[in-house]
């Protein structure tokens, strides 16, 4: 089974800007007033409601348009040109009245899809992307904290009182990476916000210098974690991208593997009771 995991080399904060691109959907914030919509005649447009939704269409336009309603999606086309005409949707969850003014000529439209939002679906939105954003701080978070108690002077380890240290059941070495060249030792484990991060010792066990990565290689000098790390881990980092041959004073590193559950179970059986036993293989 491949481990689930985002790999990371270096952990780092970036600004990430949006574009506006040709073709894009159209977003209106419904405030009680109707909604201008635009169909090329010919065309079919896409119109997106927070919830499940009926139409009402007015007699004069009955024949010349289209339309069907899907899981909360109105699929309008065009048969032919009309002046602007007031469509009523109803949602079928809270029964909110939408209107349309709807216009059909031989213009091309802006976009495809047009894309109905309400303040409350405004706000699950940013609810939403609030709480992805808080996990992957906090993974972000339990990383580099785990870092500093491990490497930094004491007087630059710091405290943070969300996190705390909690005992390790498995403290001998576990056949973690696959391949044998790697031996892992699980050092220190820490928590938070239902978060655990667990450091591993990675000593090289071969006489030969290896990269350590997370994208494939076909390098014979490259060890690829993402390929080779068992079990189920959110997040998985590297103090370095190296490790020197075995008995030099860098062969070795540490492994900051960040999971939902313990660390225990999170090895997925994994565990030195089965190692020897024939149950572990490098399959």
């Amino acid at each position: 089974m491949k481990p689930k995991i985002a790999c990371v080399l270096i952990m780092f904060l970036s600004s990430v800007g949006t574009a506006v691109l040709a073709g894009a959907p159209e977003r209106v914030l419904w405030d009680k007033r109707p909604i201008k919509v635009h169909i090329q005649q010919g065309q079919e447009r896409i119109i997106h409601f927070p919830d499940e939704v009926r139409y009402w269409l007015p007699d004069s336009i009955k024949q010349k348009v289209s339309v069907l309603a899907a899981n909360g999606v109105l699929y309008i086309r065009a048969l032919e040109p009309f002046i602007s005409t007031r469509v009523r949707i109803q949602s079928l969850s809270d029964q909110q009245i939408y209107l349309l003014d709807v216009t059909a000529n031989d213009i091309g439209s802006v976009s495809e899809t047009l894309i109905v939002m309400t303040q409350k679906s405004v706000s699950n939105l940013s609810k939403d992307v609030e709480d992805k954003t808080t996990v992957e701080n906090w993974r972000v978070r339990l990383t580099r904290y785990a870092a500093r108690q491990l490497y930094a002077p004491e007087r630059l380890a710091g405290s943070d009182k969300a996190i705390k240290r909690i005992p390790l059941t498995v403290t001998s070495p576990l056949p973690l990476i696959r391949g044998g060249v790697l031996e892992a030792i699980p050092i220190a484990s820490w928590q938070a916000t239902g978060l655990t991060v667990t450091a591993v010792k990675l000593r090289n066990t071969s006489a030969k210098r290896y990269h350590i990565g997370f994208k494939p290689s076909d390098s014979s000098s490259v060890l690829s974690l993402n390929q080779l790390i068992r079990g189920d881990w959110l997040t998985a980092t590297v103090q370095h991208n190296f490790v020197g041959p075995s008995d030099h004073e860098d062969d070795t590193t540490t492994l900051y593997l960040v999971s939902d559950r313990p660390f225990v179970e999170s090895l997925n059986g994994l565990t030195p009771s089965r190692v020897g036993t024939g149950e572990i293989t490098d399959g």
